[in-house]
């Protein structure tokens, strides 16, 4: 009997195993043991990189900084020497007036163009009202030629305009670039070389009015190194060192520049 029933338990565990055998899912496992399911090849972006074109777009600016001047001499005619009291005439000479310009702050402006995603096109304008003492060397005219020697203390309106290229050795926010330029440099050093224009006012009596100036335009070359670091897609900062030589008379005047600049980009 109990024969019986251990036969019957088999035979029910058996038919069990059967059942589920068939009615289970396979799996890939179970088909084929060395099976890997298939990876996601395309990583997960984690950080933002900054993509902004600057192809076809417009760079506006506004600069200021410190600006550097070597010593320089230029030619100065018909300086007004000596002022005499009407009818006597004026004393003029002819000479080179050596300039000593102190270091000064300076103000200008700018705008590019960008040709290609690096390569963009710039013009700019700059202006300082540094103070200097001058040395004149010279002979009196129109007349005996006397030789003059005077020294002055005084300020002079220096303007400059620059066409540059300039190319960016890297794209994004931060952005390192080389720039080559040439221009003019206006001086104008505030020395009178003219006659003093007289009126004359029934109130005040005798008045003397400005003068014509010792002044001078110059060409100049440039060289500039610095980077640009954008803050947002279109506003930036900028750093940079501007080597720049005027062509004077008797040297190359070399004077040198830390710009520092915010823009808008467009």
């Amino acid at each position: 009997m109990k024969t019986k029933y251990t036969i019957l338990m088999a035979l029910f565990a058996a038919a069990a195993l059967s059942a589920h055998a068939q009615t289970s899912v396979p799996t890939p496992q179970s088909v084929a043991p060395d099976y890997t399911p298939p990876q996601n090849t395309v990583p997960m972006q984690t950080t933002y990189t900054y993509q902004n074109p600057h192809a076809n777009t417009w760079d506006f600016y506004l600069m200021t900084g410190a600006w550097f001047f070597e010593r320089s001499t230029m030619n100065a005619h018909h300086v007004l020497y000596d002022r005499v009291p009407p009818p006597a005439p004026d004393i003029y000479a002819d000479g080179k007036l050596k300039l000593n310009m102190k270091d000064a702050a300076f103000f200008g402006f700018g705008a590019g163009y960008n040709i290609t995603e690096q390569l963009s096109v710039h013009i700019q304008f700059a202006y300082a009202n540094p103070d200097y003492t001058a040395t004149f060397d010279g002979v009196t005219i129109g007349g005996s030629s006397t030789p003059v020697h005077s020294t002055v203390r005084f300020d002079a309106d220096i303007s400059t305009g620059d066409l540059a290229i300039r190319y960016d050795l890297l794209t994004g926010k931060f952005r390192p670039f080389i720039q080559a330029s040439l221009g003019f440099m206006y001086i104008d050093t505030g020395i009178p070389n003219g006659p003093y224009y007289y009126w004359w006012d029934w109130y005040w009596g005798g008045y003397y009015g400005d003068a014509p100036t010792v002044d001078h335009t110059y060409f100049t070359l440039g060289a500039t190194v610095g980077a640009n670091y954008y803050f947002t897609k279109n506003f930036f900062g900028q750093l940079s060192y501007t080597s720049n030589w005027a062509n004077m008379p008797h040297n190359w005047m070399h004077n040198q520049r830390i710009n520092v600049s915010v823009g808008l980009n467009y």
